[in-house]
């Protein structure tokens, strides 16, 4: 149990007290016994965005899915891609994806979702080149024959482009209308979509302040009807104190818990009327290096720092073994894994041998470790790092930043500058390419994607490059686990471990699966509570 005290005073405030017009309870499971048809979830990472084809954050995808559909969608559990908003046939070539919207579907705004709002909608993607952006270059020029007919031409095969239709990162259907009314200077109304949404979703955005509530309800027109149970109203409360988001979850005036620390999750344990779940995961945890500048820039000082590590320190105290060490950029249990790639083990003296064929035998620098608020688990890997680095002569500051500022300044080759940082990554597309492409790729550095230790290899591109183009499997594949193990004997990151995932939620909430490819997000639509 938390060792702060949270009255009753507190957690109202907390919750929000009337939030959208509907109270939530604050005595031990009044929530749940008022009200079964609204569902309470804390974070402890705030949204950055509301707008879900501008961003690759972890944390912004919670509200997108309730608001925003895609075209797929991933059935159930597995990485099978099934229609949604539309149909689709791709060509034996592969170079011709023809999508057959469903007829009937609208925006909350009254606008028909048809081809010509597809097609905007892709165009928007590609123009404001961020998120999902890089896995439509292979889209050569498109075309809309009739009202729910988009065909997509390719200028060569992609292993990649028909998830970029179905997950978490992903061509959101966004109201054309809402867009072009709210455009201002030609920025595709990225400003107004910050803390406005339009889309086609179960859910209506009723209320949002950043960085305290988001309320979603009901929308009333949504294409596929209310038949049957399902959760009406949606309260996301941002909490920052850990501790005070446990004991909500654990008193019943929350349902779901998330980004609390790890060691915190495995403490719960399935307590009480709370279930913590241990699923299989293709989620990937790592701290990223910089590896642009001096000394970094010598891939003998950055394998210095993998060699020093302490792995299995991590991975049984503060996961309490209930995890592995990772191999190299791609998960043991994703399509594509190579086995063969190399996996570093704390050695201190090769890690001071390299440190001094390198020129630094006594280190004598200094590196920054930047974490974003809410992502509670990176700070004890930050700190065990500092530890590790300190046996070498390295200095490490550890910095917390707002989630916006944390992306604005990593984003930014001057200010990254010497800045390590922790990260996880789900997979965004059904292909290796997605894990390589979007942290160590050449292309993206920057706002393109989240190479922001601005790693770069030419070789490492080029196999990439092929590997997602090259029709046959075998080739495909080869291509990957090549890039696989350079990137891995050159440590632009330290690749610590895979993880169960462990969500804690009160046992009420039914209706919860588990897809990977969607990382601390629901479809709130399919969840139900007990009594509702």
């Amino acid at each position: 149990m938390s060792s702060i005290a949270v009255n009753r005073r507190q957690t109202l405030a907390l919750l929000g007290g009337v939030a959208g017009g509907f109270i939530v309870a604050s005595r031990p499971g009044a929530a749940n016994a008022a009200k079964q048809d609204t569902l309470v979830v804390t974070s402890c990472a705030d949204a950055v965005t509301l707008d879900p084809q501008s961003s690759f954050d972890g944390q912004s995808p919670l509200i997108w899915r309730g608001v925003y559909e895609n075209l797929l969608a991933y059935k159930g559990s597995s990485q099978e891609i099934v229609p949604h908003l539309a149909d689709y046939e791709i060509s034996s070539d592969g170079l011709l994806y023809t999508f057959t919207v469903k007829e009937g579907i609208k925006f909350t705004d009254g606008e028909p979702l048809d081809a010509a709002a597809v097609k905007f909608n892709i165009e928007r993607q590609k123009a404001i080149n961020l998120g999902i952006a890089f896995a439509l270059t292979p889209i050569a020029s498109m075309e809309t024959p009739d009202e729910r007919t988009v065909v997509l031409k390719l200028s060569a095969p992609s292993d990649g482009l028909l998830s970029a239709f179905a997950g978490m990162y992903s061509v959101y259907m966004i109201s054309p209308k809402a867009i072009r009314d709210n455009e201002k200077d030609g920025d595709w109304a990225q400003a107004w979509l910050r803390e406005n949404m339009v889309g086609t979703g179960p859910y209506k955005l009723r209320k949002y302040v950043q960085s305290q509530q988001a309320v979603l309800e009901r929308n009333e027109a949504y294409w596929r009807g209310w038949d049957g149970e399902h959760i009406d109203n949606v309260v996301i409360r941002y909490v920052k104190d850990a501790n005070s988001a446990r004991l909500l979850l654990e008193r019943g005036d929350s349902d779901i818990a998330l980004f609390l620390p790890d060691d915190m999750v495995e403490a719960m344990n399935d307590e009480g009327g709370v279930l913590v779940t241990d699923i299989p995961s293709p989620v990937q945890y790592c701290v990223v290096l910089p590896a642009n500048v001096a000394p970094m820039n010598d891939v003998r000082v950055r394998q210095a720092i993998a060699y020093s590590f302490d792995y299995e320190g991590l991975i049984n105290n503060m996961l309490r073994g209930h995890a592995k060490q990772a191999r190299g950029p791609v998960p043991s249990g994703f399509i594509g894994f190579n086995p063969q790639t190399k996996q570093y083990k704390r050695d201190i003296p090769k890690a001071k041998e390299l440190l001094a064929a390198a020129g630094f035998p006594d280190g004598g620098f200094t590196l920054k470790y930047t974490y974003e608020t809410g992502y509670w688990w990176k700070r004890p890997v930050g700190e065990l790092l500092q530890s590790s680095l300190k046996e070498l002569g390295i200095g490490l500051e550890i910095m917390e930043l707002s989630p916006a500022a944390w992306s604005g300044m990593m984003s930014n080759p001057e200010t990254a500058k010497l800045a390590c940082f922790g990260f996880l990554w789900s997979p965004t597309l059904a292909t290796p390419y997605d894990y390589m492409w979007s942290m160590f790729d050449t292309a993206a550095q920057g706002a393109a994607g989240y190479n922001w230790g601005y790693y770069s290899n030419p070789e490492v591109d080029k196999l990439l490059a092929q590997g997602t183009s090259e029709p046959d499997e075998a080739k495909r594949m080869a291509s990957y686990a090549k890039a696989q193990e350079l990137i891995a004997e050159e440590a632009p990151a330290l690749f610590l471990y895979e993880k169960n995932y462990r969500l804690p939620m009160n046992r009420n909430v039914e209706g919860f699966v588990f897809n990977g490819v969607w990382f601390e997000t629901f479809d709130f639509y399919s969840l139900t509570k007990k009594g509702a």
